[in-house]
This record gives structure tokens, sequence and C-alpha cells, in this order.
């Protein structure tokens, strides 16, 4: 090693950046002879550590080996140049890889997501679809697979794409699971035509699956932390309250609150004057029934406003006490609904904090905040005030979310006109937003969403049967669907607040 290579590493602290520090791994840049490289750390800090390495051998000799097999398969990847056996950073020992840093550069969802909240197109949308494609391609040519195959791990420098994670490289070929995580990464960017391309490219002669089953496997993980500790959301406890929260989120375009991060330290100042708010009866009341409360309100946290709603269910039925033993309260249960909708791509109120009282291990009492989504909602608002081009949007932008809720398993029992807003400030509106998903259950109800919105839209006074033509093609674009039996149905009461059975 050259002498001052040597002393840059061993004062790497100081002389690199820290990119990034998952515990188990860190990465950070450092420059020699005026060019960037990366060091990857792996921290030999517990049993399990050395456990694995006995039996796996070292991940970073195995990570160096790993991109030198991408490079000779001719696989736009960084180029390795050494492994550091027994390296010692802030006084811990581990093992180190360094690679050549490819700058500038973005990761592949990084970029997609910038330009979905500006909503704006992605320029260079058929050539990227492409290059990923044929990336992966080559890789499965190569004898070889990916454990980690998402598009954080591609990144985009001045035009093109390159796989920079080679620890999860393996050989064998390509795997099913590794192509369906692939498509569970790039379903919130890539349209239906990308993935059939992707699909049959990769996967040629088999039959596109009707369901990703890698994507329920996530889903559950992810619905899982949701009310646990740790990167993405954090438990709360004061007093005989306890629940949890959200301490940062993938970033939506009409939520102001998506984009930010959360401590526990700021809910611990935000939530006495919130209850205090909420026992004196001092938020403003939206809608107050045997059911339960909606209010709103505005909430100071993490030193910015943020405007909220807060429900506070109430059991307006005796065997409410009884059923939701070993299923959870109705906040528990509309916080897990919320985050498995937004991890869904499902547009939907942003959720925050969800609360539990309890005595002798039963819930009493319970609260759900979200944040208050701007707009007027689909039962009131100005129709005749959108253009016909923004008009035809929205619906068809609702018939496709009830499209997508029903492809899921899920079914809408409650997808009344009131329980929809309509986003017109974020770019790319008019978008609708549901706001109420305590409505949405597994059951099967083909159709059931999509006529309880047509009945309930039937009352607006500027509502069209162009607006029901463009809502039925947004959920069925390629079924005839019976209009005229749809819209000229009466108007019913509000089947989906009926009991639960």
């Amino acid at each position: 090693m050259l002498p001052d290579l040597d002393r840059s590493l061993r004062d790497l602290p100081r002389t690199g950046t820290l990119v990034k520090d998952r515990g188990y791994r860190q990465i950070w840049r450092f420059e020699h002879a005026g060019r960037p490289y990366l060091l990857k750390f792996y921290p030999k800090t517990g049993w399990r550590d050395w456990g694995r390495r006995l039996f796996r051998g070292s991940p970073a000799m195995a990570e160096f080996t790993r991109l030198q097999r991408l490079q000779k398969a001719q696989i736009p990847s960084p180029r390795a140049v050494a492994s550091l056996m027994g390296f010692k950073l802030n006084n811990v020992l581990g093992d180190a890889v360094i690679y050549e840093a490819i700058e500038p550069s973005v990761p592949l969802d990084q970029y997609l997501r910038e330009h979905q909240l500006a909503g704006k197109p992605i320029p260079n949308h058929l050539a990227l679809a492409r290059d990923l494609r044929q990336i992966v391609q080559q890789l499965g040519r190569a004898g070889m697979g990916h454990d980690d195959l998402h598009l954080g791990n591609f990144f985009l420098a001045n035009g093109k794409l390159y796989l920079m994670d080679g620890y999860a490289v393996r050989t064998g070929g390509l795997k099913l699971d590794q192509v369906l995580l692939l498509g569970h990464s790039a379903a919130s960017f890539a349209n239906k035509t990308d993935l059939l391309r992707g699909w049959y490219a990769l996967t040629p002669g088999r039959a596109l699956p009707t369901g990703n089953r890698v994507s329920r496997r996530l889903w559950a993980n992810q619905i899982e932390r949701a009310t646990g500790e740790n990167r993405y959301f954090g438990k709360f406890t004061d007093g005989v309250w306890t629940g949890s929260y959200v301490k940062r989120a993938t970033p939506q375009r009409w939520s102001i609150a998506s984009r930010l991060e959360f401590e526990k330290k700021d809910w611990d100042r935000a939530w006495p004057g919130l209850l205090k708010q909420i026992n004196a009866d001092t938020l403003t009341v939206l809608k107050r029934s045997d059911s339960g409360d909606v209010l709103s309100g505005e909430l100071v946290i993490g030193g910015k406003p943020l405007p909220i709603i807060v429900k506070r269910p109430r059991r307006k039925f005796w065997y409410r006490y009884v059923n939701e033993i070993g299923r959870g309260s109705r906040p528990r249960r509309a916080w897990m609904k919320a985050w498995r909708a937004l991890h869904s791509d499902l547009p939907t109120a942003q959720p925050l904090l969800m609360i539990e009282r309890r005595k002798l291990g039963y819930v009493v009492d319970g609260l759900l905040v979200l944040e208050r989504v701007k707009g007027d909602t689909l039962e009131t608002a100005d129709l005749n005030s959108l253009s016909a081009q923004d008009r035809e949007r929205l619906f068809h932008r609702t018939g496709r979310v009830l499209r997508k809720i029903e492809a899921l398993g899920w079914a809408h029992f409650d997808a009344k006109s009131s329980n929809w807003i309509v986003q017109t400030d974020a770019p790319g509106s008019p978008y609708p937003i549901m706001v109420d998903i305590d409505g949405l259950r597994h059951r099967s109800s083909p159709t059931r969403g999509i006529k309880r919105l047509l009945r309930s839209l039937l009352q607006h006074p500027q509502y069209t049967p162009t607006d029901s033509l463009n809502l039925c093609r947004g959920y069925a674009p390629r079924s005839p669907l019976l209009l005229p039996k749809l819209t000229e149905a009466p108007a019913v009461t509000e089947d989906a607040t009926r009991p639960e059975k």
C-alpha cells in the first residue's frame, strides 16, 4: 500500500466522509491522488459477526471478488481496488473493501422519486427501462443473480446505469424471487408496458403471475415494523398512554409530513398540549356521532406547524367490546391499514401517531393523528372550475385507485364521495386522496367500491354522465360496463356504516 494512501486510511474519520451507517456496515468516501473512492467497512462488533465470518468468510473479501466477477462479465459496476483484512476504524476492528466512486451519480429510485414528486415525466424513461433490463439480463447470462435487486442499488451517472452493491451478487443464475423483487421496487414508477417487457425479457417462457409473492412478504414485514422500534417507527409512552409514531416515510406529493423526520423528543413536547386540547374540546369538530369524533387543528412538531386530523372512535355497539379482542383497537387497525395502503402506493392521508390507553391490558380509549390533506372533498368540490382535461384526469385516477384496491385483495365498503379529497395544490394535480380507509376490508366484493362511489356522486349538482364514463374507464379500461344502470341507480344511505360481523 502506498504510504500516503496508508496515512489517509489510518486517519479516515478526519480525511473522509461517512456516507451511510447501517450498524453492520459503514460506507466512507475519501479522495486519493485527486480521485474519489468509497470504502465499505464491516465491523466485528459481536459474536454474531464472528460466527458469520467463521462459516461464510469475510464479507469484504466476498464483495471484492464479486465486484471483480461483474467487471469480467462486462456488467456496468464500480471497479474494486483493494480489500483490507483486519482494518481498524475508530478503534473498531473489521474488514473493508475499497472501490472507485462513480461521480456524480444518484440512486435510480431517488432520481425517479424526485420527478414523481415534481409531477414531471421522466425525460429518458424508455432508455432507463431498457438499460435496466439489459444489466439484469447480462447478470443472468453470466450465471449470476442478486439477492437485493431493487432500484436503490442502481446508480445513474451521465445517463448510464451502474449496479453498485456487489455483496448481494450470487452464483447460480437469476432466480424468480430476485426478478419479483425488482418488479416490486419498480412498480411505483413503471407502467404496465414496462413491467411486461421486463418480465418477458428476464423470464422467457413463463406466464406473468397474477400477484407478486415477494410484495406480500415485504408488505407483511413493513406492517410488522409499524408498531416496533426501528429506523422508520418509534414507540411512544406517556403515563397510561402508549403507542407508535413515524420517524421517516417515503415522500408523497400531497404530504408535507412525509418529507419530514420526527424524533421522540418532538412528540414529548407536542403530545401534552394536543391531549389538553382534545380533553378541553377546543379542536374544530368535523364530525361527531356515536361512532366517534373527527377533529381538526394545528400541531407544532419539530418546529414546524402541521394541519392535523384527530380520530377518536367510540364503540357504538355492545359487541365491539368483544370482537376487538385479538383484532386490536380501531385506531391500531386504521394505523396498520394506512401504512399498508401507502406501501402499496395507494394515496391516503399520512399517519403520524397512534396511541392507546389501557386498563388491565384492555384498550379503553385510543387516538389516531393524521396529517390533514388540503382541498375539498369530492362531494363538495367545484368540478366546473376544473378544465376538461383535469376533470377527466381526476375521475380516471379515482377509478384506477379503486381498481388497485381490488387488485390487492381488498374491497372499499365506504368509497363515498365525502371520503375523497381533491388535491389541487401538489404537482400533477388534481389527484384523489382517500381520507378514511377504515372501510377497507379483506373481503371478496367485486365492484362494491365503484358502485358506492357512483351512487354518492349522483347527489353532486355538477356531476355528469361523462364523469361516470371517465370513472369507469379508469376502473376497468378494457371492460364494457353497464353505465346507464350504474348512473341511474337510486341514491342510498350510509350502507357502509352497518356493523361488522
